[in-house]
């Protein structure tokens, strides 16, 4: 009888599952988020057939050797791994982005488990980045553009800069640079959490070392492949600054129509709740260096929203770490955040996948 008293309550099998291995637990919210990323794709309707940009991966595919439409030839990772893959070209583009989004929530949970964020934060915020707008609405263009890869391989090359673990670091920038070249932030990023002054060589020369892979892959793609249609990308077809130019003037001329709402859905609440952490949390203060990064990139391409997805990592670590701090917020941020998937989800059901199917053709050739 009295042994019954003072034992101790039983947990619920949600807390348990809160208390399992680091890895472990990475494991099972890799598997759930690629389910739940699944699971909402069925419920929402699908662009049927790839269109614009996205038909030129589907093209590269198709045929890896072709000249292909610049700059979206020099993405090679996911077309030319659909291209050998023994499968459906339409199926594996999908799987891709599935298993890519699904895996993007696991080592988000342990670049926060690094950074010492509590789970009830650091679970919940995992799952939220699973089905985020930008990776919906990738998973509902079957996969066919390298944001869920990209995002990928910001948010683990992050995990490896924190971990300081330099040889699995300069893997992965070597896959990203043959993904989409934002994954080169990364070495910025790396010198900004490393470096121990302004100038300091020794983290430099790490940093270099590190880099040094990705970038000679970077520069082999742009040496080796043939591309069309350079001169017609929004961007590259004037001077280096008529270019800046023109792109900032286009994607000025849309903000409001289209660009803020993009920008609005990409972190939804988390964009309020990141900067709180800036004065105290070091991590998010050096993450600041993708700050003009993402700006500088966001004059050579349009589509604002998704450049702005490159800093993923360090947006939800901010986010991750003022709920930790202000725990009375976490489950109104939630609840928004739910509220955003939902919504987007019923958006895209209603409009916004027709808007997609109805789109004109681009300016540059789609080959």
């Amino acid at each position: 009888m009295e042994a019954a008293l003072t034992a101790p309550p039983r947990r619920g099998r949600a807390a348990r599952a809160l208390a399992w291995p680091s890895n472990r637990l990475a494991l099972a919210i890799g598997v759930l988020g690629t389910l739940a990323i699944i699971v909402l794709d069925a419920c929402v309707r699908d662009a049927p057939t790839p269109q614009g940009d996205d038909l030129i991966y589907a093209r590269m595919a198709d045929d890896p050797t072709a000249p292909h439409t610049f700059v979206f030839a020099y993405r090679v990772a996911v077309p030319w791994l659909v291209h050998v893959l023994p499968f459906d070209h339409g199926f594996s583009f999908s799987a891709i982005a599935w298993l890519c989004s699904g895996a993007a929530g696991a080592v988000l949970f342990l670049l926060l488990e690094r950074l010492a964020i509590s789970r009830r934060v650091s679970v919940p915020l995992a799952f939220v980045l699973v089905l985020s707008p930008p990776l919906l609405v990738a998973s509902l263009r079957q996969g066919y553009n390298p944001d869920p890869l990209t995002v990928l391989v910001m948010v683990t090359g992050t995990l490896f800069i924190v971990e300081r673990r330099l040889v699995p670091l300069a893997l992965t920038m070597l896959v990203g640079a043959l993904n989409r070249e934002s994954a080169l932030f990364l070495a910025p990023l790396a010198y900004a959490v490393w470096a121990q002054r302004p100038l300091d060589r020794a983290a430099l020369a790490r940093v270099l070392a590190v880099a040094a892979p990705a970038v000679a892959a970077f520069c082999a793609l742009r040496l080796a492949i043939p591309t069309v249609g350079r001169e017609l990308v929004p961007g590259y077809g004037a001077s280096l600054i008529g270019g800046r130019v023109e792109v900032l003037g286009d994607g000025l001329r849309a903000f409001f129509d289209v660009e803020a709402r993009r920008l609005a859905l990409i972190y939804g609440p988390l964009w309020l709740l990141a900067p709180l952490a800036l004065r105290d949390f070091w991590f998010a203060r050096r993450g600041l260096v993708l700050v003009p990064l993402c700006l500088i990139a966001m004059t050579f391409a349009l589509d604002w929203g998704r450049v702005a997805f490159i800093a993923a990592p360090v947006v939800y670590a901010a986010a991750a770490w003022t709920l930790q701090q202000r725990p009375r917020l976490l489950a109104p941020a939630l609840a928004l955040c739910a509220l955003m998937i939902v919504a987007y989800a019923a958006y895209m059901q209603f409009v916004g996948t027709q808007n997609i199917i109805d789109a004109g053709p681009p300016p540059y050739p789609v080959r």
